[in-house]
């Protein structure tokens, strides 16, 4: 049956692997291609089905193509589909770095191939075309211009710096009114596409914190991904979205109070990353949260002063208003701790704990 979706469109593929091909043997570049569908495979079936979709051709429809993937998310959560494309991206990206190819090809010191990805979000027809029955593939074919102009944001990936994850207009504003997502945009890019009369605006993702990448990888995938990363990171030209990753895995370590000796090398990776990543406010929170939870190396001081650097590139940084707040609080500076209170609900009427907090304040000022 024909009908209109709004659907969550992400396009991947294997960047210059045509280029590759030419200093690979025909071994090589089958293992590649074999390894690249097989890890995708992994992802986005474990994916799909850890976090609750019913069905192909019911709520969401993929496939694999030689060295490129497309997944359509169309169920009845935009805001839903929006968050777990950002998730699959990352995760096919930190998966495919982890491969067995790409760690052979890292260990002989070569340069290892990258995943560049474009999503967008816009209304499609899906229907299932008389021809597929014939052939005995009765699954759905989508069509409609918001997959064109994705095919075309992912081409725009090579030009990317951090994640080399690309998004369109609709995709940004979607995360702009979900407001939960703690992720950052480059400013937009105002690109021209092949079959495109006008420009469109294309933005980079430079950060994406999010706990839930590692966590809900696939278990064979986890093992020992984490020591792949931290190799990755010692090698020439690093993927610097994997700063991010590893750090904010060692922030949840140490918040369980049984990772103590991680916290100085957390500050060293820390400050490398300040070193590379032009997008600096989520380093400067993690540095200031290091500084004000870390057992071995706390320092209010240095907390509030990271915490304020992070400020100064974005006022409106909840993050670093909620940690300052709170550091404030613990050097007993209550005057100023209720003003980065009251500072977060003026950008957020409803955040619970600030608003215990003033409340807490005012009471003891009467």
């Amino acid at each position: 049956m024909k009908r209109s979706v709004v659907a969550t469109i992400l396009f991947a593929d294997l960047m210059n692997s045509t280029e590759m091909a030419k200093n690979l043997t025909l071994q090589e570049y089958d293992e590649m291609i074999v390894d690249f569908q097989s890890t995708m495979y992994e992802v986005v079936f474990h994916h799909l089905s850890h976090y609750g979709y019913e069905g192909s051709g019911v709520d969401y429809d993929w496939s694999i193509v030689g060295d490129q993937l497309q997944v359509f998310l169309y169920s009845d959560s935009v805001r839903f589909d929006v968050r777990s494309a950002l998730l699959v991206a990352t995760k096919i990206k930190l998966a495919w770095l982890a491969a067995p190819f790409n760690q052979r090809i890292l260990q002989e010191g070569r340069l290892v191939s990258r995943i560049g990805i474009g999503i967008n979000c816009g209304k499609v027809i899906k229907d299932l075309r008389e021809w597929r029955v014939k052939m005995g593939e009765e699954r759905p074919t989508i069509e409609g211009y918001a997959i064109n102009l994705a095919k075309r944001i992912e081409s725009a990936s090579r030009e990317g710096t951090v994640y080399q994850i690309m998004v369109g207009d609709s995709f940004h504003k979607r995360c702009q009114e979900i407001g939960t997502i703690n992720i950052a945009f480059s400013k937009p890019w105002s690109l021209g596409f092949k079959g495109i009369s006008q420009k469109m605006p294309v933005y980079e993702v430079v950060s994406f914190v999010n706990f839930e990448i590692l966590s809900s990888l696939p278990p064979s995938l986890q093992n020992g991904v984490i020591h792949k990363i931290e190799y990755a990171l010692t090698q020439p030209m690093p993927e610097s979205w994997l700063f991010i990753i590893l750090l904010r895995h060692y922030v949840s370590l140490i918040a369980t109070g049984k990772q103590q000796n991680l916290e100085t090398l957390a500050l060293e990776y820390a400050h490398q990353a300040l070193e590379v990543l032009d997008y600096k406010p989520p380093i400067y929170n993690i540095i200031g949260w290091l500084y004000t939870y870390g057992q071995s190396i706390r320092n209010m001081e240095m907390a509030i002063h990271y915490f304020d650097r992070s400020l100064a590139l974005e006022p409106g940084n909840e993050a670093a208003l909620l940690h300052r707040a709170r550091a404030l609080d613990l050097t007993g500076k209550t005057n100023l701790s209720q003003y980065a209170y009251e500072e977060i609900l003026f950008h957020n009427h409803d955040h619970p704990e600030a608003r215990r907090k003033v409340a807490g304040y005012r009471a003891e000022h009467r």
